[in-house]
């Protein structure tokens, strides 16, 4: 954990406004180091993580009511992006197992959904704190389609966006290849993709299929980018944003991305993670235990997480009325005995909310060990 720590602090320091900031996201932030290295490695797209950031804190710097506001209205468009990133990632078909023409198809498809439902709307954001920067007037871009947005996205700072404006194989904007997704605008060939995109002079353009790998990439490093950088830049000031929009109780988040961080987390301890399993009104996530701790030691241990995982539930209203409590089970590595603790997510929220202490809550824990009957 304190690698961990340590790798934040040295990766993420210059992006936040305090220590104090920095610390209390470090849980989010073991989770965001994975999809930094993505793109470490490519001096182009780190370039443009960097730009991107330096665009929104400038115009921070120049007006911060005016900069929170303009996050504060996007805060629920840009949200769903999240969620539909999540809804692709555990679609996602095993695509190993695909033809060449059937993966080159899915791989139209994903960039379809990842383009329209992610990229366009975090895009949007992003050019309304590029015009910001420019003119000091907040621009209202809502009803712009996504060529024109693209289109006519500021000629002053082209150069530095090109990389976000258009792919560097064959120079076709990434809202086309939206179009050319989302309309089928292709044929697949046993060696090329042939796509034809633009009106009124349609445009035809042969690629190898290497080379529409390639483009398909790009458009998931591109959106991983202006993301992480945006996700950056709400950490910083989610306190304003929150109170901007009237308060937490007004937020929702999707339960599989509260999950998702929560595993992350326990795997970064020593555990490693086996399942989730649902039963009657209850949900369990199960885990191995730490190695080189008895199997009581890594439960106590582990149980610490069943109020995130009972906040977790609660947070997403599509889940929340399907379970009245959580469990945390734990295997030997050496025995394979399972030991478990139980939670009710209404203690849970209790002792979350201030209304119980931290020693009712662990009174009210349940522990199930193999010698019990």
């Amino acid at each position: 954990m304190e690698d961990w720590n340590a790798l934040i602090k040295m990766v993420f320091s210059e992006y936040f406004v305090s220590d104090a900031l920095l610390k209390k996201n470090k849980e989010i932030l073991r989770t965001e180091i994975v999809n930094y290295v993505k793109f470490v490695n490519k001096k182009e797209f780190i370039d443009l993580f960097n730009w991107i950031y330096s665009v929104f804190k400038e115009c921070i710097l120049l007006d911060k009511s005016a900069s929170v506001k303009m996050l504060s209205d996007s805060f629920n468009e840009i949200g769903d992006t999240d969620s539909r990133w999540m809804m692709n990632v555990l679609t996602q078909p095993d695509v190993s197992q695909f033809s060449e023409r059937d993966k080159i198809a899915f791989y139209f498809k994903a960039m379809d959904e990842v383009l329209e439902g992610c990229f366009k709307p975090r895009f949007k954001l992003f050019d309304k704190f590029v015009a910001f920067k420019i003119r000091q007037v907040v621009a209202d871009n809502s009803s712009v389609d996504f060529g024109k947005l693209i289109n006519d996205f500021s000629s002053q700072f082209r150069v530095d966006a090109d990389l976000l404006l258009k792919d560097p194989i064959a120079s076709i904007s990434i809202s086309q290849w939206r179009n050319i997704a989302a309309h089928k605008s292709y044929a697949i060939n046993k060696t090329d993709v042939v796509v034809k995109y633009g009106k009124p002079n349609q445009r035809s353009v042969t690629l190898s299929v290497e080379d529409f790998y390639k483009v398909f990439y790009w458009s998931q490093d591109v959106y991983t980018v202006i993301r992480l950088a945006e996700v950056l830049v709400y950490l910083n000031y989610m306190t304003e944003v929150v109170a901007e929009l009237g308060g937490s109780d007004k937020i929702r988040v999707r339960f599989e991305a509260s999950l998702l961080n929560l595993i992350h987390n326990m795997q970064i301890v020593g555990f490693e993670f086996v399942a989730t399993e649902e039963r009657s009104n209850l949900f369990c996530l199960v885990v191995k235990s730490k190695i080189g701790f008895n199997l009581q030691d890594s439960l106590f241990h582990a149980s610490q997480c069943l109020d995130q995982l009972c906040c977790a539930v609660y947070d997403d209203d599509f889940v929340r009325d399907n379970y009245q409590k959580t469990k945390i089970s734990v295997i030997d590595r050496e025995t394979s005995k399972i030991a478990s603790a139980i939670m009710s997510i209404e203690t849970a929220l209790e002792m979350v909310y201030g209304k119980i202490d931290l020693e009712q809550y662990l009174d009210k824990m349940e522990f199930e060990f193999p010698d019990q009957a």
